[in-house]
C-alpha cells in the first residue's frame, strides 16, 4: 500500500525525514526519489551569523533603554517647560562639542579598522587608537559635569535641579556604554596578540557598536539642545 503526504506538506515531510536520516521513501514512486535527492550538507548558521544576530539583539535592547530615557526626559520637560532652564550653556556646550568630535573620530577609526581587516597588524593599531580616542572622550565629557555640581541651588538644601539631573542621566548613561566599548576594544586587542590581529567578524561587531553609540550621542545632543 502506497502512502504519500498530500499537497504542500509533502516537501516539509521529506525534509523532516531527511533530517532524521530516514531514507525510507514516502511512497514507491517519485516522492521517495525526491527525498533521496535532497542535499546532504548541513544548514546550520555560521559563527559569524550567530555573533551578528547576537549583536543586533544587544543593540536593539540598548535602543529600548535609551528610548526610555528620551521619553522620560520629554515627559518631565513637558510638565515643567514654563520654568525649564537648559543646562547646556557656555562651557558645557564647548566641552560637549569637543567630546562629540572625539567620539566621531573613534567611530571613524573603528570603521577604518574594519576596512583594513585583511592587514591584521594595521587593524590592531586602528582598534587601539579608537580605544584611546574614546578614553579621551570620557575625560572631556567629565568636564561638562563639574559645572553642574558647582551651581547646586543652595536654597533647596543643595539638591540638583531637575534639568541638571536629567542632563546627567543621559550623558552618564551614554558615557557608561562608551566605557563598555573601550573595555571591548581592550579585550579584542589582548586576544589578538596571539592571533596576530583581530578577526573581521570581531571588527565588524566593534564597528557596529561604535556607530550605534555615535548615532545615540547625536540624538542626545539634539534632545538637550532643542529643549
Amino acid at each position: 500500500m502506497t502512502y504519500s503526504t498530500p499537497g504542500p506538506l509533502a516537501r516539509i515531510d521529506r525534509h523532516h525525514r531527511h533530517d532524521r536520516g530516514d531514507s525510507t521513501p514516502l511512497d514507491m514512486g517519485g516522492s521517495g526519489a525526491a527525498a533521496r535527492a535532497l542535499p546532504q550538507g548541513g544548514g546550520g548558521a555560521s559563527e559569524a551569523e550567530i555573533l551578528g544576530f547576537g549583536m543586533k539583539v544587544f543593540l536593539a535592547s540598548l535602543t529600548m533603554v535609551f528610548m526610555g530615557c528620551f521619553v522620560a526626559y520629554l515627559v518631565i520637560w513637558f510638565k515643567n517647560k514654563d520654568d525649564w532652564q537648559n543646562p547646556m550653556v557656555g562651557r558645557e556646550l564647548v566641552g560637549l562639542a569637543a567630546a562629540t568630535v572625539l567620539l566621531v573620530l573613534a567611530d571613524l577609526l573603528s570603521a577604518r579598522a574594519l576596512k583594513r581587516a585583511p592587514d591584521r597588524k594595521k587593524a590592531r593599531a586602528l582598534t587601539r587608537n579608537a580605544a584611546i580616542i574614546a578614553g579621551l572622550y570620557l575625560v572631556v565629557q567629565s568636564f561638562s559635569w563639574a559645572p553642574i555640581f558647582a551651581r547646586v541651588d543652595r536654597r533647596t538644601g543643595g539638591d540638583l535641579r531637575m534639568e541638571d539631573v536629567l542632563f546627567l542621566m543621559l550623558t552618564i548613561a551614554h558615557a557608561v556604554h562608551v566605557l563598555g566599548g573601550i573595555i571591548a576594544n581592550v579585550i579584542v586587542l589582548l586576544r589578538a596578540q596571539a592571533d596576530g590581529g583581530p578577526r573581521r567578524t570581531t571588527l565588524s561587531m566593534l564597528y557596529n557598536y561604535w556607530r550605534f553609540l555615535t548615532v545615540v550621542w547625536v540624538a542626545v545632543l539634539a534632545l538637550l539642545i532643542g529643549l
